[in-house]
């Protein structure tokens, strides 16, 4: 089974990207002890300064699910939807080779 990978753009509300990026890092770290979260990466746009990047890369579906269960998990977004404008636009994607971070299994 192909690791999946979640490529998510958040559109935030001026001047918010740093209350946001905050939030995402403090949620972020609820993954730091589950074994089937592989990597989980937030980033800014190079271009756009109202745009961040969220890229997290499961063991498989199953993990996913279950981290995004955690109650906790829904305090974050709550704290988040309110700084977008808009709704976070979400890829799903598979991973089928290249150059990975270890553990990956590639």
């Amino acid at each position: 089974m192909s690791a999946l990978m979640l490529i998510n753009k958040l559109t935030v509300k001026p001047g918010k990207r740093d209350e946001v990026t905050a939030i995402l890092l403090e949620s972020g770290k609820a993954f730091d002890g589950i074994d089937g979260c592989v990597m989980s990466l937030v980033t800014h746009d190079a271009d756009d300064a109202d745009v961040l990047w969220v890229q997290d890369v499961w063991a498989d579906e199953a993990a996913h699910e279950a981290a995004m269960a955690e109650p906790q998990m829904r305090e974050y977004v709550q704290k988040c939807v309110p700084l977008l404008s808009g709704m976070p636009e979400q890829h799903r994607v598979l991973a089928v080779g290249g150059k990975t971070p270890k553990g990956l299994g590639l």
